[in-house]
């Protein structure tokens, strides 16, 4: 079923009975039509609806003693009466809003034949449930896959190669100028862009490829590599057909706007987390757009695990440790409300002797693929709580109270308690001073197995938070699993929101969720002053984005934050 479909095509046309009608008539109607979910009841203008269950617990109240009912004792005269006009999505929402009684009691439906019609509430529930499940895989706008599957697809790939299949080569693509289609033409027109360029892909793409889009204006693109095959010159086909297809006029777009694509390719034989391929990818897409754009750049050395030496350690990130290369950037997370900085997440950049500073995707799935994550994580806990020590003994009052970090999946598997805890007394910063990111892409299994030392940290106060809620297909799981205070709403649907109603209606949804479970919600990504609005009128309590502060190092969070200070405010 489309998802702009209307309710009229699921309504049934409902039998009508006069209210004078004895309730054993209303029993036989049910008995003879076992598809019959209600009965609708006239009584002169009123229209009221006896549904099964309401039958059923008449009888049970009676014991058998009902002979004389008629069907007004039994009809509800206040049934819900909604347009056949309306989407599933809409109706539902309007069911939600009914007193809890009654919400899951049948509705009535004006159907455009002019008759009347009747809608079992679990059956809506049903339609609407299976088109969220559709969304789920395909990207609205475009009908290519979504971010959430394409890194399904992107394990399963893996894991063959992990046996010995094929190479696994991802395709990362990012629009050049993309941001000034949307400012001098409209978003309208930026998604007629976006949705030819998923057309253009899907229509380079070669048999066993996949495009997908991942959020805004980035793609990707899947692709199986024989592994007696060239596997540079596989990754350089690839990357070439993608910004040929970008940049290629054929008639169906606007003659006036013109597109290209920056892309990076990266190959593995082997990578145990998608996502840090895709990272690999994307590091190498950002030299492409450094390089002047519209052209491609490899991830090297191609064929090697995301990275990783041949024989899987790394001593360049155990060097960096030792040898005090690492760096935190923190982004400020702001109240709304008063658009105070509330916390600064810690973002991890590598101060490289040769290549200069390193963004987390240039080095991050290296390390991975080491096993030196948990390493890493303990450094960048430390570092981050010292560093919220420092900022609150120097700025006092003026300081944010707490302080965002992210702990990786492969650390979950480890006696991650411990390592927080000692981290927050080396710096003598109170539990709740700490709000530990959970990642997305960890699995389920993983976090059940680690909800014991979760729920620990819990107990002494650490805050948990839930990282890129609505990117993945699991994580909304979680928080029926794990005693959560936080989540943070996917920066693809904040990105969307100003033109995609499916995306404003994913933030509403979360927003929603946050406020009705008590957690604490905060949007990611908010790049311009009109995102802000939208998040303010949604009752979306916390933000963070470029348009509220770029990630900076520490020195310059100070000044920041001294800066919000009025005068003659004691600190």
């Amino acid at each position: 079923m489309p998802h702009s479909a209307q309710i009229d095509v699921l309504a049934q046309d409902v039998t009508m009975i006069s209210a004078r009608e004895a309730c054993t008539a209303v029993g036989e109607i049910f008995r003879s039509r076992p598809d019959t979910t209600a009965v609708a009841v006239t009584d002169g203008d009123r229209v009221g609806l006896i549904t099964r269950s309401r039958l059923a617990h008449a009888a049970a109240r009676a014991g058998g003693h009902a002979r004389h009912c008629t069907a007004a004792n039994l009809a509800d005269w206040h049934p819900l009466r909604l347009p056949g006009e309306l989407t599933a999505v809409a109706a539902a929402h309007q069911v939600r809003a009914r007193r809890p009684a009654q919400r899951y009691e049948d509705v009535l439906v004006d159907r455009e034949s002019g008759r009347l019609g009747a809608l079992a509430v679990v059956r809506l529930f049903d339609v609407v449930a299976a088109q969220f499940a559709e969304r789920a895989d395909s990207d609205h706008l475009t009908g290519l896959v979504n971010r959430a599957k394409f890194l399904d697809l992107v394990m399963d790939a893996c894991a063959d190669a992990d046996h010995g299949g094929d190479l696994v080569a991802v395709a990362f693509i990012d629009l050049d100028g993309m941001k000034r289609v949307n400012d001098v033409r409209g978003h309208r027109q930026g998604d007629l862009v976006l949705t030819q360029v998923g057309r253009q892909l899907r229509e380079a793409s070669r048999p066993g490829e996949i495009a997908a889009r991942l959020g805004g204006d980035e793609f990707a693109v899947l692709r199986r590599v024989p592994r007696h095959v060239d596997a540079e010159a596989a990754a350089l086909d690839l990357g070439r057909r993608c910004v040929l297809a970008i940049g290629a006029r054929d008639g169906r777009q606007d003659k006036q706007v013109r597109m290209h694509a920056s892309v990076g390719v990266a190959v593995s034989a082997s990578c145990g987390e998608p996502q840090d391929l895709v990272g690999e990818a994307d590091a190498a897409m950002y030299r492409a757009k450094q390089a002047g754009g519209n052209r491609v750049e490899v991830a090297l050395p191609v064929g090697a695990a995301c990275g990783v030496p041949a024989d899987g350690d790394d001593p360049a990130v155990l060097a960096a440790v030792a040898e005090d290369q690492l760096r935190l950037h923190y982004q400020p997370i702001v109240r709304l409300a008063d658009r105070r900085i509330d916390s600064m997440e810690a973002l991890l950049r590598w101060q490289h002797p040769v290549r200069g500073l390193l963004a987390p995707g240039e080095f991050l799935p290296a390390a991975a693929r080491a096993g030196h994550m948990p390493l890493l994580d303990r450094w960048v806990l430390g570092r981050a709580c010292a560093d919220l020590a420092e900022v609150r003994a120097a700025l006092g009052r003026a300081a944010p109270s707490k302080v965002n970090v992210n702990i990786s999946a492969a650390s979950l598997e480890t006696p991650f308690d411990d390592m927080v805890l000692d981290a927050l007394a080396e710096a003598g910063l109170p539990p709740h001073s700490l709000r530990l990111e959970l990642p997305e892409n960890a699995e389920l299994e993983a976090l059940a197995t680690a909800s014991p030392r979760l729920a620990r940290l819990a107990e002494h106060g650490v805050r948990l938070t839930l990282d890129d809620m609505g990117a993945g297909s699991t994580n909304l799981r979680y928080l029926s699993t794990l005693d959560v205070q936080g989540i943070k709403i996917d920066r693809g649907f904040v990105a969307g929101m100003l033109h995609n109603p499916r995306d404003h209606a994913v933030v509403k949804l979360l927003s929603d969720l946050g406020h009705g479970l008590g957690l604490r919600t905060t949007a990611e990504g908010v790049e311009n002053a009109e995102q802000l609005a939208v998040l303010d009128d949604l009752g979306v309590p916390y933000a963070q984005g470029f348009h509220l502060g770029a990630p900076q190092p520490l020195a310059a969070v100070r000044r920041l934050l001294r800066a919000r200070v009025p005068s003659g405010t004691a600190m």
